[in-house]
């Protein structure tokens, strides 16, 4: 009867182990496509087989593993870091682009091409009162388009900070949940599946975001570090972001808009060390392409040089000619001079400025009757000195921002498609390790399910034989 007992007991031991392993299975089929699930390997261990020593052998379940591979999961991160920069870059650029239209048909370009046309109109009737209406009506026409640009530019800049701020308390959100991980699985142990797939599914989100180190302690917690050396969780501890808006040292520049700046837990500026993730990408447009537009505390940005040198040489051009009336002529345009920043968003036509106060003659010598609207009509493509900005024409620095603005751009749709692609690579072979296969889950199912009923039938002979002996006995 020993013997029976001993078997009947064994056989009841390989029932648990193949339960247990099928519930393993099912488990990893349900979770399929839950992020960061990693899939679960149920092991069974055989028991001792000795007839002398009463070891009949058997089989019981063995520690439940995860096939997580953190050089996989790191190499998924690295590539959600890159395309996150690049995402959120070509984004925001995408917007500025749009304000600088290549073709020349549209926006400022546009606009001052139609004003240098207008005054080669006028130097061919100078005394027309159409064309003198139409150099008016083209000037108004280019400083609206510097207004529209320079209010889209800070509309863009706004929002910028807005996603900057959201980015930063994101990644706090996330943090403190990488947090409360770490402290159940302190508490607890890291053996729950669920717990480690919600903790892998935070730190892919935050790889997003931000570029950060990662590096799991022996008890299973992880430490995070943005940029390799700023912490924001390790172990039990977090350590939060905020945003700022305010240049610690102010420039010369009044009036202009400050930086986005990252401060730590500590309240030191922690910018610079941010290259990658959404958030690096939106601290590189809103830090270094809108400034280089737009100005900021130490720039004066090329979008208020161009609207300042268009303003002075045609307002000096005019002032230094005569009207047909023999009068001096008066400035067409007119800007806020008490910060240099802010000339694009100020240009106006001068509010003295008539039809009759228009100066199209040159006064010489020689004196030439439409001299004046001459120069001005080939303002645009001039190479005089007085005329270029940065060594370059009016239209070729224009042309140099908005292919600036558009190779950006490129790079930044380029940038986002590579590393997509590479992501999917790296998801590829992340899934050879540590994917769930519902084929290999299927056929590992079937193999358990006959084990299962092995022991099963098992129980059901040594039942029989049991009987039988205590039937035998009686």
């Amino acid at each position: 009867m020993g013997g029976l007992f001993g078997a009947l007991n064994n056989s009841l031991e390989a029932l648990r182990a193949f339960q247990t392993s099928l519930g393993v299975a099912q488990n990893n089929v349900s979770n399929v496509s839950t992020p960061g699930y990693a899939r679960q390997i149920a092991t069974l261990e055989a028991d001792a087989f000795n007839l002398a020593a009463g070891r009949i052998g058997g089989v019981h379940s063995g520690p439940i593993l995860s096939t997580q591979n953190e050089y996989a999961n790191q190499a998924v991160r690295a590539q959600l870091e890159m395309q996150g920069n690049f995402g959120a870059q070509s984004s925001a650029v995408t917007s500025i682009e749009s304000l600088f239209d290549a073709s020349g048909q549209t926006g400022i370009i546009g606009e001052l091409n139609r004003l240098f046309q207008s005054f080669s109109a006028w130097a061919t009737t100078p005394s027309s009162t159409a064309t003198q209406q139409a150099v008016l009506d083209s000037a108004q026409a280019v400083a609206n388009s510097f207004q529209s640009t320079a209010s889209s530019l800070s509309s863009i800049t706004s929002n910028l900070n807005q996603q900057v701020r959201s980015t930063v308390a994101q990644i706090n959100s996330i943090a403190s949940d990488i947090q409360n991980d770490n402290a159940e699985i302190s508490k607890n142990g890291a053996t729950d599946a669920g717990l480690d797939a919600r903790l892998h599914a935070s730190l892919a989100s935050l790889s997003q975001l931000v570029d950060t180190t990662v590096t799991f302690d022996p008890i299973g917690t992880v430490t995070v570090l943005l940029g390799g050396q700023i912490p924001l969780v390790i172990g039990t501890h977090q350590y939060s972001l905020q945003a700022s808006f305010a240049d610690p040292v102010p420039g010369p520049n009044p009036n202009a808009p400050a930086h986005a700046h990252v401060l730590d837990a500590d309240g030191q500026d922690v910018t610079s060390k941010i290259a990658q993730g959404s958030l690096g990408g939106l601290l590189t447009v809103r830090n270094s392409v809108l400034p280089s537009l737009q100005g900021d505390s130490n720039q004066q940005g090329s979008l208020n040089q161009l609207a300042k040198q268009v303003a002075d040489r045609v307002n000096q051009i005019l002032t230094s000619a005569v009207t047909l009336g023999g009068l001096a002529g008066s400035p067409l345009f007119a800007y806020n001079a008490s910060s240099p920043v802010i000339v694009a968003a100020s240009l106006t036509l001068d509010p003295n400025i008539t039809l009759a106060k228009l100066a199209p003659a040159q006064t010489g010598p020689p004196a030439v009757g439409n001299g004046a609207a001459l120069t001005l009509s080939n303002l645009g493509n001039s190479t005089a000195p007085a005329d270029q900005i940065a060594g370059q024409t009016i239209l070729q620095f224009l042309s140099t921002i908005a292919a600036h603005v558009g190779q950006q751009a490129s790079d930044a749709h380029s940038g986002q498609d590579l590393h997509t692609q590479l992501l999917s690579q790296a998801r590829t072979i992340q899934d050879q390790f540590s994917g769930v296969s519902l084929d290999a889950e299927a056929v590992q199912v079937l193999e358990l399910q006959k084990g299962y009923q092995a022991a099963a039938k098992m129980v059901s002979v040594i039942d029989s034989l049991t009987t039988t002996l205590i039937n035998m006995v009686t």
